[in-house]
């Protein structure tokens, strides 16, 4: 199988969006925080910006979410190497 990328998120749900320095994102960690949601999880887009000297890992939810983001995004910010987490 292969994934399809149309460079858009397909996701209907809510977003979570975590922000580190360049080279500090840490993908494991955020999987390991993500999973008590992680069956919603529609789509992850990372970005890095090289002049904002930032990387962004958007994290795309369906509407079938059960969880509570708010749980979630509680976690990141108490996480030394994130510089912003933002629900959307």
């Amino acid at each position: 199988m292969t994934p399809e990328n149309t460079g858009q998120s397909k996701a209907t749900g809510q977003q979570i969006t975590v922000r580190t320095r360049r080279g500090g994102l840490r993908v494991a960690a955020v999987w390991q925080v993500l999973m008590p949601v992680a069956d919603a999880v529609e789509d992850v887009r990372i970005t890095s910006n090289r002049k904002g000297d930032v990387e962004d890992m958007t994290i795309a939810f369906a509407d079938r979410l059960t969880g509570s983001l708010h749980t979630v995004l509680k976690q990141f910010e108490t996480m030394s190497w994130v510089a912003a987490a933002e629900l959307c």
